[in-house]
């Protein structure tokens, strides 16, 4: 253990493990994200988030755990760990870069399948869904780069299928479309691959089904802003809000690792 911990230290830091421990007991599952750790928090709406007064370490009162508490919920995790509260591996960071896990065994059929997604903290979760099912999985940081891209065209040669996941928001909803843009935009000369480009979530319709709440997102382009807000103006939500793609983790049953395995399971052109 490392560093000098004050009293505010230690108090928010065990506030962290109870969610967990309540996380871990209600929902069977002791490895998840921070934002999805977060949504729990606001879910659990329980008034014990410990606020500090004027002096240090002094607890004034307690209150629900807001939204704008998260800002300062990664600082609050990693004490956490440095403290020997929650297990070190118990919330998973963003893994930089592009990372391409290829399984064991491909998926046999007509179609080739891959899963991309724009939030590499998902990995640890989703790969062994993906190694079970023989697909391939692929992290990216917000949009795919062209070296990705080129990477999929070699290693596919007949027709694939990609499965998107991404937040609803202004800079996540169009993951997919971009990337199909992308991908048709640096297709080989005579190359004879088809890849077909589905969002399998976040969608709009899937956050009214399951009631999942939509937060503050951060600032994007005024482009991004309009068009999402085009695209939500048929279901009634929020454009000025985002639902996080961490939000299944906590209202799916089973969580975003049983969430892929469903699709996986059945029959993905459908999606």
């Amino acid at each position: 253990m490392n560093g000098v911990y004050t009293e505010t230290d230690r108090t928010k830091s065990w506030w962290v493990a109870k969610v967990y421990n309540d996380f871990v007991n209600e929902l069977g599952r002791s490895r998840t994200t921070q934002r999805a750790l977060s949504c729990y928090a606001l879910k659990r709406n329980v008034s014990d988030y410990p606020i500090c007064g004027g002096f240090v370490g002094e607890i004034r009162i307690t209150r629900p755990y807001h939204e704008c508490d998260g800002e300062k919920l990664p600082k609050w995790i990693r004490k956490a760990k440095e403290l020997g509260l929650i297990p070190m591996d118990a919330i998973l960071d963003d893994i930089p870069g592009e990372n391409i896990f290829l399984p064991q065994k491909l998926k046999r059929g007509p179609d080739s399948v891959e899963v991309w997604l724009n939030k590499s903290s998902f990995n640890p979760l989703l790969y062994p869904v993906c190694e079970m099912h023989g697909v391939t999985l692929v992290s990216v940081n917000g949009r795919a780069c062209d070296d990705v891209i080129k990477a999929l065209y070699r290693r596919c040669s007949s027709r694939t299928i990609i499965l998107c996941l991404s937040d609803l928001s202004p800079s996540g909803a169009f993951f997919d479309a971009d990337l199909y843009t992308n991908i048709e935009r640096l297709k080989p000369s005579g190359s004879s691959a088809e890849i077909f480009v589905k969002r399998i979530g976040l969608k709009p319709e899937q956050v009214l089904e399951l009631k999942i709440p939509m937060v503050t997102g951060r600032i994007d382009s005024k482009d991004d802003r309009d068009r999402f807000k085009r695209y939500l103006k048929s279901y009634g939500l929020d454009p000025s809000k985002i639902a996080e793609l961490d939000a299944l983790e906590v209202y799916y049953r089973g969580g975003i690792a049983a969430f892929l395995d469903e699709i996986l399971s059945t029959n993905v052109k459908s999606y």
